[in-house]
């Protein structure tokens, strides 16, 4: 579940930004701006009546403009709610820029999807599937 909530919203996140490096494990060094660096850090399922189920990602989003670009991340954080913007299901909030001009926001995805059971195998894997926004 954690992967597919974090694919829709790498997907969402690079229409958005198109020019910036958009990185989900940790960096250390050695990447160029603009980039962004998003972290899930809480994941939610919830399994409702029959073959429906809810789910909600909650990811720490930092983006980098690079290197001297003081407006940079108010610009990258204003693109991000502009592309966002009436997406169903994707929220940004808490956002803010540092004085070095590094943006960083909560990204909240919420999801509806229906497990699917074909009648798998004794213990085998459930695959289900998943579509951002509500029903």
């Amino acid at each position: 579940m954690e992967e597919l909530l974090t694919k829709a919203a790498l997907r969402l996140i690079r229409e958005a930004l198109p020019e910036a490096k958009v990185f989900t494990e940790a960096v250390r060094q050695g990447y160029e701006g603009p980039a962004v660096f998003l972290t899930l850090t809480r994941c939610a399922v919830k399994r409702e009546m029959g073959d429906r189920f809810r789910a909600e990602g909650e990811f720490s989003l930092r983006a980098d403009p690079g290197e001297e670009d003081l407006f940079g991340g108010t610009e990258m954080l204003a693109a991000l709610e502009s592309g966002l913007r009436g997406r169903d299901g994707v929220t940004l909030k808490e956002g803010g820029v540092s004085a070095e001009g590094v943006a960083s926001a909560t990204l909240l995805a919420r999801a509806v999807g229906f497990w699917q059971e074909d009648a798998p195998a004794m213990m085998g894997k459930m695959e289900y599937s998943i579509a951002l926004g509500r029903e």
